[in-house]
Formats: structure tokens, sequence, C-alpha cells
């Protein structure tokens, strides 16, 4: 009786181990196909696009949303929020992966747990937007944060938008809103196009070293764009073109690109006046190119565009759903 028990106990091992060798197999080879398919579904993006900084902690529920770095730095920076009332935070990552984790707090000191959703280095200041404001921190703060510490807001500014997302280019900070069904924006910042109605907006704010938060005039943007459904991230190339990363679910994420020269559109009503409105629509855009999915947050810095994705995330996956991108992605667009 003893001998047959043994003989089921041996059996049933090696049963077990070939199936523990073919799912190895198959993750080989489930992997292999993410990597080398990639580059064929998405020829236009990975032939311009490098893997940057791996994204930390993404299967412990940190959903990045944000990234920037500071320009001559060869740092990465990404923000993002988590489940459960916990810190909002951004990681530093060094080009070696060595990671910092900073945990964000509200001015009076009480965690702040919101969306961070855009995120923007410029001067002395680094800007977070939510809620249709602008968190701003002190970059040094930030920079010479050790592991673990935590990071208190110096203030905030309100914008006339939900302030989906924000970028800097150096003479300006972008902030703009995400709109489809069930995401509604502003009667106001509705506009008829060459593509049909936009119903989103990104504003732009000139910044000023002696300006409040760094912002030459936090009430008054100087210029504003009208923009179509489903934009993540937007950023301004040094030659003037605007970069839109547009994305939702599971679809294809599309980096569509936008002329900014030329006469305004329309204008925008603020209390100090009126603010030129520029359509980035059919009759501005240059080139379109097709990237994985859940694109997020862009930022041009020290010669590349810098793209974000949240695919990664354990709430999506983890990064295991086919052409899941868990890298901070660096795209030549020069």
């Amino acid at each position: 009786m003893k001998k047959e028990v043994s003989g089921k106990k041996g059996k049933a091992g090696r049963v077990l181990a070939i199936a523990g060798i073919v799912l190895a197999a198959l993750v080989l080879v489930y992997t292999a196909v993410c990597l080398f398919a990639g580059p064929l579904v998405y020829p236009d993006f990975y032939g311009k696009a490098e893997r940057g900084a791996k994204i930390p902690d993404l299967w412990n529920d940190f959903v990045p949303q944000g990234v920037t770095a500071f320009e001559g730095s060869d740092e990465t920076l990404v923000c993002g929020y988590m489940p459960g009332g916990q810190n909002s935070r951004i990681y530093r990552i060094a080009p070696d992966g060595r990671v910092t984790k900073i945990l964000l707090e509200n001015e009076d000191g009480t965690p702040y747990t919101g969306h961070a959703g855009g995120f923007t280095a410029a001067g002395k200041y680094i800007y977070i937007s939510n809620a249709q404001k602008i968190f701003v921190l002190d970059a040094a703060a930030v920079t010479e944060a050790a592991d673990g510490d935590t990071v208190r807001f110096t203030g905030r500014f309100s914008v006339p938008c939900r302030a989906s997302f924000c970028s800097s280019d150096g003479r300006m900070l972008y902030v703009g809103e995400y709109h489809a069904d069930g995401y509604e924006t502003d009667e106001s910042h509705i506009r008829t196009t060459a593509d049909g109605t936009f119903e989103a907006m990104v504003f732009a704010y000139r910044l000023s070293e002696d300006g409040p938060f760094g912002i030459g005039d936090t009430e008054s943007p100087e210029k504003a764009y009208a923009v179509c459904d489903e934009v993540q991230g937007f950023a301004v190339l040094p030659d003037g073109t605007a970069v839109l990363s547009c994305s939702a679910g599971l679809n294809a994420s599309m980096l569509r690109m936008f002329r900014t020269d030329g006469e305004a559109d329309s204008s925008f009503s603020v209390d100090s006046g009126e603010v030129p409105v520029v359509y980035l629509d059919a009759s501005r855009e240059t080139r379109t190119v097709k990237a994985p999915h859940m694109s997020e947050d862009l930022e041009y810095r020290n010669g590349k565009l810098h793209i974000g994705f949240e695919a990664g995330a354990k709430k999506y996956g983890g990064g295991l759903l086919p052409f899941s991108v868990t890298n901070v992605m660096k795209m030549d667009v020069e």
C-alpha cells in the first residue's frame, strides 16, 4: 500500500514538473512575442523610440501618470497615485536604475492622495496638475529628498480646465484637460473645427522667475489650444510643434503633431480679457505616430520626447497584456 501511494506521489510530481516546464515555455514565448512583435505592429514608433527608465512599483499598486526631467539631468521623474488613501508619490530614477521614492503632502502636512496626473519641472519649481488646480513643489526639495521622505506642496492655484495633464518648454507652462464620454468639460470650451466639435482645451501660462510660483500671472493664461477628445498629454517642441498623446483603454495610442503658427481661430474669455485660441485640427496636423496603448503624459527634454505609459500598473494587468509598455519611452522627434 505504501509503495502504491509513493508511486502516485511520484507520478503527480512528474505531472507538476511537466506542467511547470510548459508554463515557463509559454511565458518565454509570450515575452518574446511582446518584445519582438511590438516593432512590427508599431514600426513608426519603435523606429524612433528607445526604452528609458523602468517605472518602479507597478506590482505594488503604483499607477504612473506624469513624467518629467530637468534639462541637462540624466534622472527621470515619474509621478502617480496609489489606492486606499495612500500618499501619491514621485519616483526619481537614476541612470543606473536606483530609485528614490518621495511621498506627497498637502500644505498642512496631511497626505496628498489626489490623482497626481500631469507633471512638469521648470526652473525652481515642479508642477502637478489635478482637479482644476496646479499644485506647486519646490524643485530643490524634490531633488534633495532621500528615499521615503515626504515633500510638502508650497502652494496651488486654479486653472480654467480640469487639469488632466501639464508640461513646460522653458517659456510656458501648459495645462489641459481630457474629454470623452463621462468626462465632460465646461460648455465654454466647445469649438467647431475642421475635424468637428472639440470640447477640450489646453491653456498656456508664461513662466517667470519673478512671478508667483514661477508664473508671470497665475490668473491670466497667454494662449489656449482647442484639442480633440482623449488627450492624455501635451508637449511643445523647440520648433513650435505641439504633440498630443491620445489614448483610451486598450486601443492603440496616437501621438498627433500640429503646427501652432498662424493667426488664432477664436478667443476665450477670462477675467483679464480675451485669450487667443488655436485649433489643433486637420488644418494644422503634420504627422501621426501610432503607439502602444495607454500613453499618458508627455515632456520634451534633452532632445527627446519623453512618453509615460500606465499600462504596466497592476490594475491594468501589470504589463502582462500584449504590447504593454512598462518603461518611460524616449522618442526622437527632430
